[in-house]
């Protein structure tokens, strides 16, 4: 772990030091050798960045702006939360009576820290960036709602969090709510087309004594969604599926839980929120055999 952590120091610290080096559209800051720690450089150089830069020149030149932007945000898994924040609010309070700028910003903060292209996901950040479309009296109706769709998803797929109502397709034609079903907890499993390794995930669950156990008895309903499109190869897949799990398709579950990282799994406790999340098959085993161990005990 510590050799880990030295070496994303360096890789940091080598990557300030190529910043100052390369030809960039304005001077970067550069952190004095008194901060000793990685956080304390990168928090100095994120409240920074921007000082040097003629931002209604950068604003202007769209590729510039977002070269410098993606530059700029590949500090912020060092630097301190409070500092994030604050470099994120100083930048966006200079634009709050512009729309056309804070769309700019914002729409460059989703493709650094939100798009499936993103080099890393911060979701926490990124919503500090909508914030400011959304609190800005001079953004469209329209720009608004694109973004707080994000938002309520964003918010509805943490921990903790109720899971918006979902609706599916059964490969029959009918139509389910997911909170139409039953069982004092559910495993959502989200999948899609390019999914390589599904086939051996759902065999692993159909043979898994404590899912089988679980499932049979109530405890646990299974529901495969599939955002892919409901063609005869889907429809072969799931007819071996227990009787006991819900199967079904849906092209829109995107905007109500994040499936930017698929497959998904989420487990959801009986009022449908969210008790884990980011799961790997082997997590989601061993939480069931937990679960049904813990059944044993009460009976």
């Amino acid at each position: 772990m510590k050799k880990i952590f030295i070496s994303a120091i360096f890789a940091v610290i080598s990557s300030i030091a190529l910043m100052s080096q390369s030809k960039t559209h304005f001077e970067y800051p550069m952190a004095p050798d008194s901060l000793g720690t990685l956080q304390e450089k990168t928090s100095y150089i994120l409240l920074r960045f921007w000082d040097k830069a003629d931002m209604k020149k950068l604003l202007n030149d769209t590729t510039a702006f977002n070269e410098a932007f993606a530059d700029y945000v590949s500090f912020i898994p060092y630097a301190s939360a409070d500092s994030v924040k604050k470099s994120i609010s100083n930048l966006t309070s200079l634009y709050k009576n512009d729309a056309k700028s804070t769309l700019k910003i914002v729409k460059a903060a989703e493709k650094n820290l939100f798009s499936p292209e993103a080099p890393f996901w911060a979701d926490e950040q990124y919503l500090l960036f909508t914030k400011a479309a959304l609190s800005n009296k001079k953004v469209s109706a329209k720009d608004k709602a694109y973004f707080l769709e994000q938002v309520k998803m964003l918010n509805c797929s943490q921990v903790g969090a109720t899971v918006s109502p979902i609706t599916y397709t059964t490969r029959y034609g009918a139509t389910h709510q997911l909170y139409d079903q039953p069982g004092e907890f559910t495993l959502l499993y989200i999948h899609g087309p390019e999914c390589t390794d599904c086939a051996m995930t759902s065999l692993r669950l159909e043979t898994d004594f404590a899912v089988n156990t679980l499932s049979k008895n109530g405890t646990l309903k299974i529901i495969d969604i599939y955002t892919g499109t409901p063609d005869e190869s889907w429809k072969k897949s799931v007819e071996k599926y227990p009787y006991e799990w819900e199967a079904g398709t849906s092209d829109s579950i995107g905007k109500l839980i994040d499936t930017r990282n698929l497959p998904a799994m989420y487990l959801l406790d009986k009022d449908r929120k969210i008790v884990l999340r980011d799961m790997n098959i082997n997590q989601f085993l061993a939480m069931a055999a937990a679960i049904y161990k813990e059944k044993q005990k009460q009976q």
